[in-house]
């Protein structure tokens, strides 16, 4: 890629800054090549060979006095540019000295990003003003120095290295070492950056990662509709069924409030459609208390206390405006499908992820769980109508926080759990705080009608790993329900064994005494005791989770395993999950064995029914309650062996799995997998198998476009046929219009680049009118976009390739490049007499503007000619020492947005249109350009 102008001048544009910036083109232009990066640190002198004359030493040695070359650049201030070296040598020369010192910049206002010993700090304005000679003087002042970390009060009160001068309380210009004494400044026009060094003494103790609040972007005013859609129809040939889903994630950002709206709208061959309201609520944050206001339908944090879905008010700490090096988990789901199968994920009831998977093994890796616990419940649905679940256990790991550091939520409104009546208001308050290197306490209260809860424990961070410790005491009363209470203990460990390769992720006991009932479990009692029906819960007794990965080595391979066992007071007998397994590689040939506990309906039926011990409530009332003796467990082995067809990176895979099942029998396939371009947009699955003595195949492809995401997939086998297609991808609305694009996350940046079309960064493009989004930004947090101009019109130059942002949460930025897109000439031109024009001099328009200069070999290098002109180059104030073209640009040329044209022309003492005029080279795509 490529940058066109080095700097961004508030002020009229001079002759200096136009003349660097053109030279910083020329090889790029004379070479013909696309996309060049160029860095531009010293204007003519990294770019002009044998231009320098040490042997015509005018005093040089002299004048250079006892300090030699300036050892920070390798530059030597003494050495002057020889004019008689450059092409068109002798008289008619242009004055360089202002080019002779090393790092000149123009005076001007300029904007880019600034960093402080190589930390960013900021992105706004900086003056530099002319200063003795052709010196220029970087500007200051106080309060912004403050906001890049250096702290002013350290350096007031360090008598031993006083600054030379005092600070005013202004803007100041001049060297920064006058004031902050060892302090360095120095400009990068080609990257627009400003880089200071200041002394650590001097600096402010921020941690790493830190982003001052006065930088965080509010964001512009914009809408953003996030969707999901997937249909699905299969079964056996006899009883097939059909459904769909289209999940919405809106969000309306109007200066720094932001409307939120998450739901799902189901349908099912033969039953109503449904739309689910998961969230809908406003949200704005709170800087000086780095917390987060939300008000509306929202969820209660789930570290604690059980995560219950709330219609009323909450503010919490949000550790997201702490530095990445201060903070303080959703889990990765995997499974295995037989065919192209149906994937339902539901946490507390809600839906949070559908999908369509292909045969063979699947992994989920890009969950967003509406609280943060409560288990998952992952449901397969095959294409011939058998379904199986899958528990993903999801606890908060130990609670430990940073010395000093708190977390803190409040929370107060009614409980809104779907399909429930007579639910409570109710009150949560919950607080964390790190006491030291070794402790952190932390506590809460639930308090509602009928319902109180309170929670106390201790995190220790210990030599042989991180434990949590806590107990809470709940008393529930509801109309109809005897009266309990009880208490319920929590112990939880974590630890990651270097020394032997483990990783004990989470390990969890939980004891309850027969009385004790979480607030989940007390909302479901209430209203079944609302619509007369029975206890539906299973009081817990005992619960043990466990998750572990454990390297072998590097030849041994990985052992992992996720594992529940489970307990009740009030019968249910013992309920185990589990998924195990072992992998490793021989060469290319990576091999795997696992086993995993399911739960397996044996009789085929719509999907929504719920499995053994799950209550699902529904709209109209009650709860699908699963069948005993339809639903059984099974445990299942798999083995897979996987291989590649080729050594490069887009090569095939070719796939064997082997499935053993106690109630299904057994199954095997063979599929290949991969993708068809380079940038592995287009991804596809092949699959051929036998099941149950049965033949059946299935055939899957993705595309993820910069405009969103589409899939589909066919399967057959010998009593069942399977089609479904989904995509997924957002809207943007804006002043600007609407921009499409893949899904965002809830924190984006819409780049604004008009002219640039078809310039990427990630994986979006720039539109044709000039717009893009870039999804899942960080909040809070440094981000820094590049904007990738290749795949834009040849003729198209970036003032500066890459934008640094830290947005707020849930906001839109807009992240501004400024294109040139105009006209590019290269014209080779001499003198009547056939000699070359100077070099280094001016080409002028007719309105005296300049818009290019003198190259080497005499060639003209031009922007923004569009039509046919008379252009003046000037190397002198004298009359004779400028002369006349006119330019004719070919036809084809005009309005023209791609390739570089190249002219040839005579430049003489005057010029009207069709005399001398220039004629038409080549393109400089097809030119084999002179160096």
């Amino acid at each position: 890629m490529h940058r066109a102008q080095p700097v961004s001048c508030a002020c009229e544009r001079s002759r200096d800054t136009f003349f660097g910036e053109v030279f910083m083109r020329l090889p790029r232009a004379i070479s013909g090549a696309k996309r060049v990066t160029w860095r531009r640190r010293a204007l003519l002198p990294s770019l002009i060979v044998g231009a320098l004359a040490p042997a015509a030493a005018h005093g040089a040695a002299a004048a250079a006095g006892p300090g030699g070359a300036d050892p920070a650049t390798g530059f030597d201030p003494a050495v002057l540019f020889d004019p008689t070296l450059f092409p068109g040598g002798g008289e008619t020369q242009v004055d360089l000295s202002r080019f002779e010192k090393p790092g000149y910049v123009a005076p001007g206002t300029y904007r880019g990003d600034i960093t402080v010993n190589q930390v960013w700090r900021a992105r706004e304005d900086f003056e530099f003003v002319a200063g003795a000679g052709d010196n220029s003087q970087l500007c200051y002042d106080a309060a912004s120095l403050s906001r890049y970390g250096i702290d002013l009060a350290k350096l007031s009160a360090d008598p031993a290295h006083a600054p030379r001068k005092v600070m005013p309380h202004g803007k100041f210009c001049g060297d920064i070492s006058d004031y902050v004494p060892g302090a360095t400044a120095s400009f990068d026009g080609g990257e627009q950056s400003l880089s200071l060094s200041v002394p650590q003494i001097y600096m402010s103790r921020d941690a790493r990662g830190y982003v001052d609040p006065s930088q965080w972007d509010a964001g512009i005013n914009a809408d953003v509709l996030g969707y999901d859609v997937n249909l699905y129809r299969s079964g056996p040939n006899a009883r097939q069924y059909a459904n769909g889903y289209i999940g919405l994630n809106n969000s309306l950002s109007l200066e720094s409030w932001h409307f939120n709206h998450t739901g799902s709208l189901g349908w099912t061959q033969g039953r109503a459609a449904r739309y689910q309201n998961t969230a809908t609520y406003l949200q704005h944050d709170i800087p000086a208390w780095q917390a987060q206001f939300v008000a509306g339908e929202t969820f209660t944090p789930g570290d604690l206390f059980d995560s219950v879905r709330i219609r009323g008010v909450r503010m919490y700490a949000d550790d997201r405006m702490l530095p990445q090096s201060m903070r303080g988990y959703a889990p990765v789901v995997r499974g295995v499908a037989e065919t192209n199968a149906h994937v339902v994920i539901r946490q507390n009831g809600y839906i949070i992820y559908d999908t369509t998977v292909a045969p063979g093994p699947f992994v989920i890796d890009d969950l967003f769980p509406t609280g943060y616990g409560g288990d998952l419940d992952i449901e397969i649905t095959e294409a011939d109508g058998r379904v199986r679940h899958l528990t993903q256990v999801y606890s908060a790991v130990p609670q430990l926080l940073r010395p000093g550091q708190q977390l803190w939520s409040v929370t107060a409104g009614r409980v809104e759990q779907t399909g429930m009546r007579n639910l409570p208001i109710i009150g949560q308050a919950t607080y964390q705080r790190g006491l030291n290197n070794w402790v952190t306490s932390y506590g809460g209260a639930t308090a509602g009608a009928g319902y109180q809860s309170v929670l106390v424990g201790n995190a220790f961070n210990t030599p042989i790993g991180a434990l949590s410790a806590d107990v809470t005491y709940a008393g529930n009363r509801a109309p109809g329900v005897a009266a309990t209470s009880g208490y319920g203990l929590r112990l939880g460990y974590n630890e990651n064994f270097t020394s032997t390769g483990t990783n004990l992720g989470i390990a969890a006991y939980r004891y309850a005494t027969p009385g004790f009932v979480g607030l989940s479990d007390a909302m479901v009692l209430r209203d079944a005791a609302a619509r007369g029906q029975a206890n539906l819960v299973l009081r817990q007794h005992t619960r043990m989770d466990i998750t572990v990965a454990q390297s072998l080595g590097d030849n041994w391979g990985q052992l992992y395993l996720n594992a529940s066992w489970r307990n009740y007071w009030n019968g249910g007998g013992r309920q185990v999950d589990f998924n195990a397994g072992y992998s490793n590689h021989w060469k290319s040939l990576t091999y795997s064995i696992s086993a995993t506990r399911t739960r397996d309906n044996l009789s085929p039926r719509l999907p929504g029914q719920a499995a053994l011990g799950q209550m699902l409530p529904v709209q109209d009332g009650g709860y699908f309650t699963s069948d005993t003796a339809n639903t059984v467990r099974d445990t299942r082995l798999m083995l897979t062996f996987t291989l590649p067809l080729g050594r490069t990176d887009s090569a095939p895979l070719l796939s064997t799995v082997i499935n053993r099942s106690r109630l299904g029998g057994n199954s095997n396939q063979t599929s290949i997998s991969g993708s068809l371009r380079a940038d592995k947009r287009f991804t596809y699955n092949a699959s051929i198998g036998r099941s149950g003595g049965a033949m059946q195949g299935s055939l899957s492809g993705a595309y993820m476009g910069t405009r969103g995401n589409i899939n589909g997939s066919y399967s057959q086998g010998a009593s069942y046929r399977q089609m479904g297609f989904g995509g997924s991808g957002a809207l943007v609305a804006h002043a600007g219009g609407v921009t499409f694009s893949q899904p965002t996350g809830s924190t984006i940046g819409l780049i604004d680049a008009p002219g640039a079309t078809g310039a990427q960064s990630s994986n979006a493009a720039v539109d044709g009118r000039g717009y893009a989004v870039v999804a899942n930004l960080m909040p809070y947090q440094l981000n820094t976009i590049e904007l990738d101009p290749k795949g834009a019109a040849a003729n198209v130059e970036l003032q500066s390739s890459t934008q640094s942002v830290a947005p707020r949460a849930g906001s839109v930025v807009r992240l501004q490049y400024k294109v040139d897109s105009s006209q590019l000439l290269l014209i080779d031109a001499t003198k009547p007499d056939g000699g070359p024009l100077p070099f280094g001099a001016d080409v002028l328009n007719e309105k005296g503007d300049t818009v290019g200069v003198v190259g080497q070999a005499s060639r003209l290098v031009v922007r923004g000619v569009e039509a046919s002109t008379i252009l003046t180059v000037r190397w002198g104030a004298n009359a004779n020492e400028s002369c006349h073209l006119s330019v004719d640009i070919p036809s084809k040329a005009k309005g023209a947005r791609s390739g570089t044209q190249m002219l040839q022309s005579t430049c003489g003492a005057t010029a009207s249109i069709g005399s001398m005029v220039t004629q038409p080279l080549t393109d400089v795509s097809a030119h084999d350009a002179r160096p």
